[in-house]
């Protein structure tokens, strides 16, 4: 079960780095971005197709994103279409309908927690959304709760991927070299 690990960080990766396509402008040649999603699209689908445990998390998060209109990029369309088609073409088994609503909860309470904290940028309530804890708090009590330490590891590698491989101050390096 441990080596869906570097998947889930390569995941994070690629996931951030299409995000500073879309959402901070970093210019690189729109197939190459295109491409990003695509390759995020069909690696989401084979993780939550090959580790079923990992399937409310997964699906949870990118129904999350949708529901509070994160996905508003041509790079995030390939890659949430490519996941779409990718799901369909390998199947999926049975996902617990509870895990996936508390994911979700925790998904979209997450995104409007930091959409506030980026508006007001104080207090404690803004910092704990600032680093986005709100899914790592939810997967360490499901995990607890279910025995499935891989949730809570999971998220933890995809967040090791997507946010310390590029924190704030490379991604503005990064924008200032793309141009």
């Amino acid at each position: 079960m441990l080596e869906v690990l570097p998947l889930v960080f390569f995941i994070g990766v690629v996931n951030r780095i299409a995000d500073m396509i879309a959402d901070d402008g970093l210019k690189l040649n729109r197939y190459l971005g295109y491409s990003l999603g695509i390759v995020y699209g069909i690696m989401i689908a084979y993780v939550l197709t090959q580790y079923p445990v990992l399937a409310p998390l997964g699906l949870a998060i990118i129904l999350s994103v949708m529901f509070t209109g994160k996905i508003d990029h041509k790079v995030h369309y390939f890659g949430i279409g490519t996941f779409i088609l990718f799901m369909a073409m390998w199947g999926i088994g049975s996902v617990g309908p509870l895990l996936i609503a508390i994911f979700i909860a925790a998904g979209i309470l997450d995104e409007i927690g930091n959409d506030h904290a980026d508006k007001k940028g104080k207090g404690l309530f803004s910092r704990f959304f600032m680093l986005r804890l709100t899914m790592e708090m939810f997967a360490l009590a499901v995990s607890a709760y279910t025995g499935q330490w891989i949730i809570l590891v999971s998220i933890f590698f995809y967040d090791l991927g997507f946010t310390y491989i590029f924190p704030q101050r490379v991604r503005k390096k990064l924008l200032e070299i793309a141009g």
